[in-house]
């Protein structure tokens, strides 16, 4: 039986609107997708997964999906808890063992954040979580899939730690600042900017790049 990674991404015209006042929806666009490459290349190194898995209503990120050695799959309800449940339904219909949903926009993460998450229990059931800074969930392991329900959405993390405890399943939580780190806010582009001032990531050249061409406004 195998392990399924999934990472939702909305559709790049709908995508990362708090960014508006920033960039310009081209550009933003382009934060988006390079995000998206910097979470898959992390995830296919870790080389933990039978399967990555790309799932947006947006057929333009297929391209993206493949050249990353990912499975892109068609959303067709609204929202990432319905994403997140298509792609759970279906994982579990093919007969996948365990399921993790990585969120998109941490681009910082590495293979080895996903190798320490995947270390730290071998108990099945099990849930381990990894919480955003402002209070989500950027990667929700569930073994088996269906372990709990996801709750994505405002205080999120708060809302998975619950229904952990309310199943009783064994939870797990792991944090650093690279798991933590996802790019919402002009003050996010900053601490991406600041973390990674080599260019290692592909959005943290492409901040970089944006920057230099025209200053980040600050934060009212």
């Amino acid at each position: 039986m195998r392990e399924v990674a999934v990472v939702p991404v909305k559709s790049l015209t709908e995508a990362k609107k708090r960014l508006a006042g920033a960039l310009s929806s081209e550009d933003r666009q382009s934060i988006v997708i390079a995000m998206l490459n910097d979470v898959l290349h992390s995830l296919n190194r870790a080389n933990l997964f039978g399967q990555v898995i790309v799932v947006s209503p947006d057929n333009t990120l297929e391209y993206e999906a493949e050249k990353n050695h990912s499975r892109f799959v068609r959303q067709v309800g609204d929202g990432l808890n319905a994403a997140v449940r298509q792609v759970t339904k279906m994982v579990v219909e093919e007969g996948a063992s365990a399921l993790s949903c990585v969120l998109g926009d941490i681009p910082l993460v590495e293979p080895g954040d996903f190798e320490e998450l995947h270390r730290i229990s071998r108990w099945k059931p099990r849930v381990v979580l990894s919480p955003s800074l402002k209070g989500g969930t950027n990667v929700l392991m569930r073994s088996p899939p269906e372990a709990i329900p996801i709750a994505y959405g405002r205080w999120s993390y708060a809302k998975h730690l619950r229904a952990a405890q309310e199943g009783r399943v064994p939870l797990y939580s792991v944090s650093n600042e690279r798991l933590s780190l996802d790019i919402d806010t002009v003050d996010d582009l900053r601490i991406l900017r600041q973390r990674d001032s080599m260019g290692r990531t592909n959005a943290g050249r492409l901040v970089k790049q944006l920057s230099r061409l025209s200053p980040l406004p600050r934060s009212s």
